[in-house]
């Protein structure tokens, strides 16, 4: 039969939106699917930037065990809140490029990256946080360091998929989709590349400049 390349999202599934993350974290509607794609009822499906805990919820949702590792300490609490309606689900706050898991013990890896050059978290001095990394090159690194340390926890078979954007940043075109896919790539077998598509206006009369309505979801394989 195939798989599809693209993908057009709809609204989020109203019994496990949260309204106060609108805009800040994923839909559970678009994590669900992949997640009976890709693993099977029982597996351990893990988000190494678990942000509001989505992905657990979706893993929940669909009978897998889920462990999610938020850098930051209070948006970590506020998932362990929302996930406590939802059973097997393991919330730390730690870093993403020193997972507590055991080598071999991830049958799936679903996350959303930090994105560079955003306004968050900026004052952290750490290198745990992405977000307040401003050089490219060690945010890439960063990236690096991460996506090593997380294909060691990923058993032989197990898939990856990693949802990012390119980015425009202070009026400069940043691939880091692109670029992230070729990091990813030193440490799992890229797979091929699918899209996510949201429903989003447009505006403007600038030719090279767009409305940026998609999403480059990386799949691997270890």
């Amino acid at each position: 039969m195939g798989v599809g390349s693209w993908l057009v999202l709809g609204g989020e599934d109203v019994e496990h939106a949260l309204p106060e993350a609108a805009g800040q974290a994923g839909l559970v509607s678009q994590l669900r699917p992949l997640i009976r794609e890709l693993s099977e009822p029982g597996e351990l499906v893990f988000d190494p930037f678990a942000g509001w805990g989505t992905t657990l919820v979706a893993a929940s949702v669909e009978g897998r065990r889920g462990f999610g590792i938020e850098v930051d300490e209070e948006r970590a609490e506020d998932a362990r809140r929302r996930l406590a309606a939802y059973p097997g689900q393991e919330m730390i706050c730690g870093d993403a490029r020193k997972p507590p898991l055991e080598a071999g013990s991830v049958d799936m890896v679903l996350c959303d990256l930090p994105y560079f050059g955003t306004n968050l978290n900026t004052d952290a001095t750490d290198g745990a946080q992405f977000y307040a990394l401003r050089d490219y090159d060690d945010y890439l690194g960063a990236l690096d360091e991460a996506f090593g340390a997380i294909a060691v926890t990923m058993r032989p078979g197990a898939r990856a998929v990693i949802a990012v954007q390119n980015r425009r940043i202070a009026g400069r075109f940043v691939p880091l989709a692109w670029d992230a896919a070729r990091v990813l790539g030193r440490h799992l077998t890229l797979g091929d590349e699918r899209i996510h598509l949201y429903d989003r206006p447009t505006g403007g009369d600038d030719p090279m400049l767009t409305n940026r309505s998609h999403e480059y979801l990386l799949m691997a394989t270890k």
